[in-house]
């Protein structure tokens, strides 16, 4: 598996639109993990996109991220898991353990308003971004944390 997280000054990038540095796990089957780091390039959105999908990652790990970000990203097979925040080594160890989803990772303001993570049923379990109903390759793109239901699309 090949993970990405964004960062800055040790922790998790705060918004992956204007994110320059992202660190990169390949993560092997017996949980051994090889990193790497990686410049993001591209100033368009469009081109941010194109180049993150380039990278062949499996899940993208970030803070916030604009909507139309998230949906280049998601319909290019990227599994967004955002709205995380927190120091670069307790994500990865969360992430790696099954823990991301904990309350400490979520951005301050982003969850528990309506706003933030969201659990899809599209086409797979993902977490999403915003308000609204469900959009979206299993993005979730559905209410924040213990608000409903996000259908699928």
């Amino acid at each position: 598996m090949r993970i990405g997280i964004p960062h800055w000054n040790g922790r998790v990038s705060p918004v992956l639109d204007s994110a320059e540095a992202l660190l990169v796990l390949d993560v092997a089957e017996d949980g051994a993990s090889v990193r790497s780091e990686v410049r993001v390039e591209g100033g368009s959105i469009p081109s941010r996109a194109s180049n993150l999908a380039g990278l062949g990652l499996d899940v993208l790990i970030c803070g916030a991220v604009s909507r139309e970000l998230a949906e280049m990203l998601q319909a290019s097979g990227v599994n967004l898991v955002a709205w995380v925040a927190g120091d670069i080594e307790d994500v990865i160890a969360a992430s790696l353990g099954g823990g991301i989803d904990a309350p400490r990772f979520s951005m301050p303001g982003c969850c528990g308003q309506g706003l933030g993570r969201g659990r899809g049923a599209g086409r797979s379990q993902g977490r999403g971004m915003g308000p609204g109903q469900g959009r979206g390759a299993g993005g979730g793109m559905g209410r924040g944390q213990g608000r409903g239901a996000s259908g699928g699309m």
